[in-house]
């Protein structure tokens, strides 16, 4: 792998572990915010990955509980109640 490759791959893992950290607390949308004032074109990306995760947790949560399964830990993630 070229060490440009390298480097982009390393920056986009870091990007994602920002992006992580700020859901996981429960800040995505400050975060998102302030990114979209500090480069537009990424808080635009920050906010799709948001949506899409966002959707996708609701998903998979609607079908656990159609089976009767145990939600908790995906309710616990989107830090809502569904």
């Amino acid at each position: 792998m070229s060490k440009k490759r390298l480097v982009e791959v390393n920056m986009f893992s870091k990007l994602w572990d920002l992006f992580l950290n700020a859901k996981e607390k429960n800040k995505e949308q400050e975060f998102i915010k302030k990114m979209m004032k500090t480069d537009p074109e990424l808080g635009k990306i920050y906010h799709s990955w948001n949506n899409s995760l966002d959707n996708t947790l609701r998903a998979i949560k609607n079908a656990k509980d159609k089976k009767g399964m145990d939600t908790t830990k995906l309710k616990n993630i989107l830090k809502k109640q569904y």
